[in-house]
Formats: structure tokens, C-alpha cells, sequence
């Protein structure tokens, strides 16, 4: 019970503190700011806020851990563990919080994926592909990588009632709206964020 009051009391200070727009102030809002960095200026920020709470940063979160936290919701669950030395690096970490019971739970987990320079590339008049004769990269699959992550810290938190995963996404692959780029040479390149070569929004 002590777990889903402290849950409930987080909730409703997020609620107060105008959810994430409480949390990111101007500093974070650079956009030469890396992921990790906007971390620091979070956990920084819920000190602030809650100074009767106690909050840590981790930069990794062990298999082990994650197999742990799978026994204690089935014991069918997570028995095979192939490397117990392990673990999985979000690019942005972890902050968790301490509950009423000491016991640590996850707040933010955040990751950052770059994907797609086709913008620069116009920009600069450069051509790609293996004949250097497009104006277009086909596009890459960072998005689908970060998937394996994802699931890893799902699996850790099954038990909980919220997933505080966060993912930014930069770059032309992630394209929301239909934009014109001019080469150099004046030439108008249209990139389609509805373009299934070029976007892998889904």
C-alpha cells in the first residue's frame, strides 16, 4: 500500500508542476544539450521540487537485475540468463526515486536517436547513394535498434503501473511534415514525411 501512496503523491506533484513543461526549463530546451546532460538538469530539477524525496542517477541497468525483477512477478519467467555480466546503457541513464519501503523505482529512463542527415546533405549540394546520384539516403534503422532497450526496461517494470520511457528523435528519417530543401545550385528537393523510403515514423 505504501508503494501506491508514494505513487499517487508523485502523480499528483507532476500534475501541479505542469508535467514535463514543469520539469524542462529554458536550459533544457537547447538543442546543444545532450541527452545525458538533460538528465542531469532533470534529477537537478526534482530535487528541487520534491527536497523530501531522494532520487539517484544510473548510467546502466544489469541483465541480472532485469531477470531478477521477471522471478518476482512468475517464477516461469526469466530463468535462462546467457551473460550475467551484462547490461544495457540508455544513452540518457536512469533516475529513479526511493519509495516509502527503501526501495528504488525507476522515474525516467531516456534515449536519444539521430537518423538521417538528408537535410545537411542538400544543404551542402551532396549527393549519395552508391553512385553518388541521389538527393536521398534510403533510411537506417537507429529507431529499430532502440526497440531492444525498450523491451528490456519493460520487462523490468512490469510490476509497475507506469513506463517513464522517453525517446528523442532527430533527424530526416523522423520527418512530421512535408518540407523543401534548396541546393546550392537553387534546386528545390521535397522530402515527404509520408515517404516510406525516407521515414521511419510509425
Amino acid at each position: 500500500m505504501a508503494k501506491k501512496n508514494q505513487s499517487t503523491r508523485l502523480t499528483a506533484q507532476h500534475k501541479n508542476s505542469h508535467s514535463v513543461a514543469g520539469i524542462f526549463g529554458d536550459g533544457a530546451k537547447s538543442h546543444d544539450l545532450t541527452v545525458g546532460q538533460i538528465s542531469n538538469l532533470v534529477i537537478a530539477q526534482l530535487e528541487k521540487e520534491y527536497p523530501q524525496l531522494t532520487f539517484q542517477y544510473k548510467t546502466s541497468i544489469r541483465k541480472e537485475e532485469i531477470n531478477e525483477a521477471l522471478k518476482k512477478i512468475d517464477p516461469e519467467l526469466g530463468q535462462t540468463l546467457f551473460v550475467p555480466n551484462s547490461s544495457i546503457k540508455p544513452d540518457g541513464g536512469i533516475i529513479e526515486v526511493k519509495d516509502d519501503n527503501n526501495e528504488w523505482r525507476i522515474v525516467l529512463v531516456s534515449e536519444a536517436k539521430h537518423q538521417g542527415k538528408d537535410i545537411e546533405n542538400i544543404k551542402k549540394g551532396i549527393l549519395v547513394g552508391t553512385a553518388n546520384n541521389q538527393d536521398l539516403m534510403a533510411a537506417g534503422n537507429a529507431i529499430e535498434r532502440s526497440h531492444k532497450n525498450i523491451s528490456e526496461i519493460a520487462n523490468l517494470m512490469l510490476s509497475e503501473s507506469h513506463f517513464p520511457y522517453v525517446l528523442f528523435l532527430e533527424g530526416s528519417n523522423f520527418l512530421t511534415e512535408t518540407i523543401s530543401i534548396k541546393r546550392p545550385d537553387g534546386r528545390i528537393v521535397t522530402l515527404e514525411y509520408n515517404s516510406g523510403m525516407l521515414n521511419r515514423l510509425d
